[in-house]
């Protein structure tokens, strides 16, 4: 069970850096081309709710191509702070003489307007590839944290690596000693006793 149970948080580590380093370097968390969001309000329910997880295909080259209907996921300002929306794209708009194509936006949530503001592929990072997972968006989100990572991953490693110590340690104890007894008994074996001598030896 430890040893499962060990592989699991082995697993869940090496996920969140392998996320942690392609934020760093594409600016999307993701894994092999694919990224997970979570969903933080229901403008798009009942798409998918807040608190799911939603795994979209990055797609942030400035060339890509989207259509109606299309759920996307962009970059926003919200009081100044970076983030990510993902809502779905309701109508498309060409400027053949920028050579530019807008997307306009909105939640599926009817109690949502229209986004003001036209989106463009230069803002776009993914596109929801349908998959949602219910929930899992609040642990990944809890995972992130400092508090989450240490107490989720780092501190079971943590007790892992004593557990083992103390394991490797036993076993050290349990092969020495088992080595004595069967000096033991060799030298015993080789004694110029009797046979009475020997086995109370």
């Amino acid at each position: 069970i430890v040893d499962v149970l060990v592989v699991m948080v082995l697993i869940v580590s090496i996920l969140v850096v392998i996320l942690s380093f392609t934020t760093k370097s594409s600016g999307v968390p993701n894994l092999f081309g694919y990224a997970p969001f979570n969903v933080l309000t229901d403008s798009m329910e009942d798409t998918f709710n807040e608190g799911d997880l939603i795994i979209s295909k990055v797609t942030n080259t400035h060339d890509a191509e989207y259509k109606e209907g299309d759920v996307i996921t962009f970059n926003i300002e919200i009081d100044g702070v970076p983030t990510y929306d993902t809502h779905r794209i309701v109508k498309v708009e060409a400027d053949p003489d920028n050579d530019i194509v807008y997307y306009q936006t909105k939640g599926d949530n009817p109690k949502y307007p229209v986004d003001e503001e036209m989106q463009t592929s230069y803002n776009i990072v993914a596109v929801w590839t349908g998959i949602r997972i219910p929930v899992l968006g609040d642990v990944v989100s809890f995972l992130r944290t400092q508090p989450g990572f240490f107490f989720c991953v780092l501190l079971p490693m943590i007790l892992f690596f004593v557990y083992e110590t103390i394991r490797v340690v036993m076993n050290i104890v349990a092969y020495n000693k088992e080595k004595a007894i069967e000096e033991a008994k060799s030298a015993v074996q080789n004694a110029e006793l009797t046979d009475e001598q020997k086995q109370k030896a």
